[in-house]
């Protein structure tokens, strides 16, 4: 029992909001070890998963990656009132820009392994670059003004366009995670196995999860708490790019066993493949491979006649033209 719920007692509102600060500055503490935590091993993960240091898809996941280490220190240097001039400020400003815009890269570039499409590709890029300018510019000018001298008149737009920007970005990332679902099932589809619906199952929760935690920053914002909302988003951001790799590691294995989407991505740039060797087939016999994500099974594969191709999925992506501009990223 507190001080608080004693009748009588001389416990003040001052007194309460000095535990209440105290619980709060804890679990910014915690959000933001956690959030350090997640950013050291991904940073790890990215030197020691990927073949080949290069390509869109490597950089942005690093970039993303790295953002969140001076984002977390920036709002911890204003929230406990550390260094109060306009570096943290600036710091946190453009940690947040390669958090989320890295974020949001991760997930576009993660899109050429199930769409070959380059309307689609282009325009979700489009979409990406034009989000960035109208929405970081302003909401930056906002919050530089609000911790000038002249704040009176900067704080209270700051207040009302965070939300938009916050609620943007979350649009944003739930149309590319809608288009990545989408093409995932066309793909899988295709072929028409328990094998691969069961890992369709899987990359859908995966961003369902993505989704929701997009839902669980906005509620704390709306609910005015502003320090854990900051430090949430670092948090999250971390834990969303974490499950990037699970998602990718599915792919690959996907994309890997569907041989002829090679022609169109180089897989090399996503995953060291070595690790995937014991997977290679032989045709017109069976096969015996032990798959360390899903143990061992048999799968039967049939070498497609000469001149043309039995399997669907692969008449489907040799049809779909590779879009030029990728080839940089993608030899």
């Amino acid at each position: 029992m507190s001080l608080a719920d004693i009748p009588g007692s001389n416990f003040s509102i001052a007194d309460r909001s000095v535990q209440d600060r105290f619980a709060e500055h804890t679990a910014v503490s915690c959000l933001i070890a956690i959030a350090w935590y997640n950013a050291l091993e991904l940073i790890v993960l990215c030197f020691t998963t990927f073949k080949r240091y290069g390509g869109c898809y490597f950089w942005c996941l690093l970039i993303a990656s790295f953002s969140i280490i001076p984002f977390g220190l920036g709002y911890l240097l204003i929230i406990f009132d550390i260094y109060s001039n306009m570096f943290p400020v600036t710091m946190e400003l453009v940690a947040w820009v390669g958090m989320v815009t890295g974020q949001s890269l991760v997930l576009w570039s993660r899109l050429h392994l199930v769409c070959h499409s380059p309307t689609v590709l282009r325009a979700t890029l489009a979409m990406i670059i034009v989000d960035a300018i109208i929405l970081h510019i302003p909401a930056s000018v906002l919050e530089l003004g609000s911790h000038s001298q002249k704040s009176s008149l900067f704080t209270h737009g700051f207040n009302i366009f965070e939300r938009i920007q916050l609620v943007g970005f979350s649009l944003q990332e739930i149309i590319l995670s809608i288009v990545y679902s989408w093409e995932a099932v066309r793909l899988l589809n295709l072929r028409p196995r328990g094998h691969y619906r069961g890992t369709l199952v899987q990359l859908l929760i995966v961003n369902v999860v993505m989704i929701m935690m997009d839902a669980a920053i906005i509620g704390v914002q709306y609910s005015g708490f502003f320090d854990i909302h900051v430090t949430l988003k670092a948090m999250v951001y971390s834990v969303k790019l974490k499950l990037e790799y699970a998602i990718l590691g599915k792919l690959v294995h996907i994309t890997e066993v569907n041989g002829s989407s090679s022609a169109h991505t180089d897989l090399s740039d996503f995953v060291d493949l070595s690790l995937h060797n014991a997977r290679t087939t032989q045709a017109d016999s069976d096969v015996f491979t032990e798959n360390p994500e899903y143990g061992p099974h048999i799968r039967r594969m049939r070498a497609p006649s000469k001149g043309s191709s039995t399997d669907p999925l692969r008449r489907s992506l040799s049809a779909a033209p590779s879009p030029s501009y990728l080839n940089s990223d993608y030899p």
